[in-house]
């Protein structure tokens, strides 16, 4: 028979071994896990911790980004949007409200940027040899302004409440790869709140959302490119990222030689011609990353002249000029130049 005073010590000795576990016994790290791939012509990373299981994921990925392509894919001749991209002016055809989001978000760039974002101009980028066209060349005027005539986000009509969408020119056309990475991004980051994931990093082609941390008290890192022919050669600036997404546009790598002046693909909607400034590559840092891919390819059209639009529109810009070979002189808005100091490593 154990005594009172025994089985009072026992007692005492296993509480004191509890609290000891308690106080020192460290939880492990919760797994980062990582989804990668090839989608929509380039790449797709996809980082994050927490209690989701990365298989069942991907399955549900792979069933999105199809999804998607059957709707957006101006490479899929039976998509939805090349169908609308066939139709004739005024025939009303039923879409899905995922369409009729993607019609907003195009209208809204469109607007806040004074019309130096346009979703419609594929066709005059094609007559200049990017974007699928046939020859890099300079066309004649009487062919530009017939391009022109095509261009116009102001001729896409829709109604939220019957699904329907119209345009009001014949030969119109919407091609969204000016944002669409971006809005995929928002898109799969919105699916993993949902699933109480508080921590992410979802990269597509370069246009990266960022949510909490990738460790404990560890921030995510994010890095711009400097412009050179090479990728990834080197970086010309990284900080620290957290609740943020960041896009970079560059005409430094799509170009030709046109009897010694450069054409760069970067085509200003508002005159159907290639940007002429010097400036190589736009980086920006916003709320989603729809609007940083959207605005990281306004401001190669403005160039310096955007900067003040930018800041009105709560966008974050560093912009690199060149001046000699490898050699950039950074303009920096005041917003991009208050996260830098915040944020740089």
């Amino acid at each position: 028979m154990i005594s009172e005073a025994k089985i009072l010590k026992f007692l005492l000795l296993m509480s004191s071994l509890l609290l000891a576990g308690c106080f020192f016994k460290s939880d492990p790290k919760p797994e980062l896990h990582v989804l990668q791939g090839d989608v929509f012509g380039s790449y797709y990373i996809i980082k994050y911790r927490g209690d989701l299981d990365s298989s069942k994921f991907q399955t549900e990925l792979d069933l999105f980004f199809s999804e998607f392509n059957h709707e957006f894919s101006t490479y899929q001749k039976n998509s939805i949007i090349s169908e609308f991209n066939r139709s004739r002016a005024n025939s009303p055809m039923k879409v899905s409200q995922r369409f009729i989001e993607m019609l907003k978000l195009a209208q809204k760039f469109h607007t806040d940027s004074n019309g130096a974002f346009d979703p419609t101009l594929g066709p005059v980028i094609k007559l200049w040899g990017f974007g699928g066209g046939e020859k890099k060349q300079s066309p004649d005027e009487k062919a530009l302004s017939k391009a022109m005539e095509q261009v116009g986000f102001q001729y896409v009509e829709w109604n939220e409440k019957t699904l329907t969408v119209w345009k009001t020119r014949d030969l119109l056309q919407l091609d969204i790869n000016a944002f669409a990475p971006g809005w995929v991004a928002d898109l799969i980051g919105s699916v993993l709140i949902a699933k109480e994931i508080k921590h992410f990093m979802v990269d597509l082609s370069g246009e990266i959302l960022f949510k909490g941390t990738k460790e404990e008290n560890v921030p995510w890192i994010a890095g711009i490119e400097k412009p050179t022919l090479k990728r990834a050669e080197s970086v010309q600036m990284a900080f620290k990222m957290y609740d943020q997404a960041i896009s970079t546009s560059g005409n430094y790598r799509q170009f030709f030689d046109d009897h010694g002046v450069r054409r760069s693909h970067i085509i200003d909607p508002r005159s159907g011609k290639p940007v002429g400034h010097s400036i190589s590559s736009a980086s920006v840092i916003a709320t989603t990353a729809a609007e940083a891919d959207a605005w990281s390819t306004t401001m190669m059209v403005l160039g310096r002249e955007g900067i003040a639009l930018s800041e009105k529109n709560g966008i974050k810009v560093l912009l690199l000029n060149a001046t000699k070979q490898n050699l950039f002189d950074e303009i920096i808005s005041p917003s991009m130049k208050r996260f830098i100091e915040a944020h740089q490593l």
